[in-house]
């Protein structure tokens, strides 16, 4: 007798809505709402490509499809219509689904669908990015030559209960078109840029737990995490995921095997940290994302005067398990300017802390914690090196009534902070982006060439030499060291998106310019510096109409703009580059 259950072929899809826990939290009736009205969506666009809703689980959907092409053009279809209604939502209400696809063997009964072709198709699901669609390998084949679609492949998957690892290909949606950037649980946006990452070892340290009861001694798991990534951003054969975009998994419940999934990196490092008195534990363990398993795992117990000991022994473990090779000659200076004082890493780890909130109070913060170092640590570069950070910060992103004051204490300290003979490279990148604001093009260079030396895996050190290479004339250049900046940052800032538009308009490629100008001014609507870049970019198009309309734009926002003293702004080499981009704007509309 053959007890076996009879099975049949089928394509399961399956969608569930991402962070639905945390637009609950913040609107529960309004996310409600608009889940229902997608619900009814996506039951629609089912129904109407041939398939069947097997069951509504909250805020999911698993449905079953005969053929795979109707289950791949209900998906496309519903996430498109999903997105455009997004488009009327504030970012942070915004309900977006993943979508998993499955090819494979189901059991129905009792009106529903069960075996591992669904188990799977609900796995493949959490590897897809909001408003987008994860496929598997039997998907890929069944369509080739019968459906026209982007497929990226993920590499193999290893699945919660599926016994062999799966292929996984994100079949890219007009929601997600070029983006590789997650909008998580915590609200990161999305981005529609395009990048992937580059072959070399690649690592998320996600934020570490504490486990005190004291609140106040969260500091220490989270200065710990970053501590190792400050060392580990000095490791040129490393790719390493910025730690602003990682802060913004600390209130989610995701695993490190979604976090790494969903930042499509090799490798995410995980901890808890626990203090007791005068004594410190600490967990931490190494997760290789395309196996999800852990290929190393440490306890430590140690006394607080012994943290930067701790912090360098999990770094040393990092390395050692990923590629010893790492630990060559950019290993040498890991563990360069250490601390000696036992009061120094609370100043340093509420420091990094605040710094890397990246907003105009938390940079105050983090300014007098570094002062604060310097006082105890005047031999260490990390006092006046993270000082100089905060004051070029204050200039940049305006955060000071005074940008020239700001840039001039930036310079001041990044300048002290480059004679101490084991430096981290982040005075350099001040430094460089200061020289180029001054018109010093080879010093400029020089100094940016040394921080991505002693920085590779630091966006700022990235982007500052791509500015430095673009406005010195080399544009090609510029566009490679900023598409780095960019893949480093993950979650990427409009002021770095446009940095990318005006490399790209220099080096002569006008859509790909409009493109990354766009973007900006999507993630951040009205910049003027950004409009700017569009309008030029426009007007070397051959588009005059968008052109002026842009110009009008910057007109309606700043009347009294002129391109005189926006001239002035633009640190060229060549002044021929600067006059054809000024003689465009001017015909676009834009007063001398």
């Amino acid at each position: 007798m053959n007890d076996r259950l009879p099975r049949k072929l089928a394509a399961i899809l399956y969608a569930d809505v991402a962070g639905y826990s945390r637009l609950t939290g913040q609107d529960e009736d309004s996310t409600h709402r608009t889940l229902s009205e997608y619900l009814d969506l996506i039951s629609a666009r089912v129904t109407a490509h041939n398939g069947h809703v097997m069951h509504f689980a909250g805020d999911a959907v698993l449905a079953r499809f005969d053929a795979i092409i109707d289950a791949l053009s209900s998906a496309f279809e519903f996430q498109r219509e999903i997105a455009d209604r997004n488009e009327a939502l504030d970012e942070d209400r915004r309900v977006c689904f993943r979508v998993g696809v499955n090819l494979g063997d189901v059991i129905e009964d009792r009106g529903d669908i069960y075996g591992d072709g669904v188990n799977i198709a609900a796995r493949l699901e959490s590897l897809a990015r909001p408003g987008g669609i994860c496929i598997s390998e039997a998907v890929r084949s069944a369509i080739q030559g019968k459906f026209e679609i982007d497929c990226r492949a993920m590499g193999e998957k290893a699945l919660k209960n599926i016994e062999q690892p799966v292929k996984a290909y994100a079949a890219i949606t007009g929601a997600e078109q070029g983006s590789t950037t997650p909008a998580n649980e915590a609200g990161q946006p999305q981005s529609g840029m395009d990048f992937n990452l580059p072959d070399r070892p690649s690592i998320a340290i996600i934020p570490f737990k504490s486990l005190g009861a004291n609140a106040d001694q969260d500091y220490l798991a989270d200065g710990i995490r970053l501590g190792i990534q400050a060392s580990l951003v000095q490791l040129s054969g490393m790719f390493l995921i910025n730690a602003p975009v990682l802060n913004a998994y600390k209130a989610t419940n995701l695993t490190a095997l979604e976090v790494g999934n969903e930042l499509d990196v090799a490798y995410v490092l995980e901890g808890a940290v626990q203090q007791a008195g005068n004594r410190v534990r600490a967990t931490v363990q190494l997760i290789q994302v395309t196996t999800g398993k852990a290929i190393w795992a440490e306890k430590y117990d140690r006394t607080i005067d012994e943290i930067f000991e701790l912090q360098d022994e999990i770094t040393r473990g990092v390395i050692i398990s990923i590629n010893d090779k790492l630990l060559g000659r950019d290993g040498s200076r890991l563990w360069a300017g250490k601390l000696q004082n036992p009061e120094s890493h609370t100043w340093f780890y509420r420091g990094l802390s605040h710094l890397y909130e990246g907003n105009k109070e938390d940079n105050a913060l983090a300014r007098q914690m570094f002062e604060k170092l310097y006082e105890l640590e005047p031999h260490s570069v990390i006092g006046p090196s993270n000082i100089a950070i905060t004051y070029w910060s204050d200039g940049f992103f305006k955060w000071t009534d005074s940008a020239e004051k700001a840039y001039a204490l930036a310079r001041e300290w990044a300048e002290k902070s480059v004679e101490y003979e084991d430096n981290n490279g982040l005075g350099h990148a001040v430094l460089g982006y200061l020289e180029l604001l001054g018109g010093e093009h080879e010093k400029a260079l020089a100094t940016s060439n040394k921080s991505v030396e002693l920085r590779g895996s630091c966006p700022l050190a990235n982007v500052v030499r791509g500015l430095v290479l673009n406005y010195s004339g080399d544009s090609t250049s510029a566009v490679r060291d900023i598409r780095e900046a960019l893949h480093l940052q993950r979650v990427y800032p409009p002021w770095m998106i446009n940095s990318l538009a005006v490399a790209y308009r220099d080096s002569g490629d006008i859509d790909l310019s409009i493109s990354a100008a766009n973007e900006a001014l999507r993630l951040k609507p009205g910049i003027s510096e950004t409009q700017l870049v569009l309008c030029s970019a426009y007007a070397f198009g051959d588009d005059p109409g968008e052109a002026r309309s842009v110009a009008n734009s910057i007109l309606g926002r700043e009347p009294s703009f002129s391109l005189a003293q926006y001239a002035d702004s633009i640190p060229y080499r060549q002044d021929d580059t600067r006059n054809k981009i000024i003689g465009a704007l001017r015909e676009s509309g834009l007063p001398d």
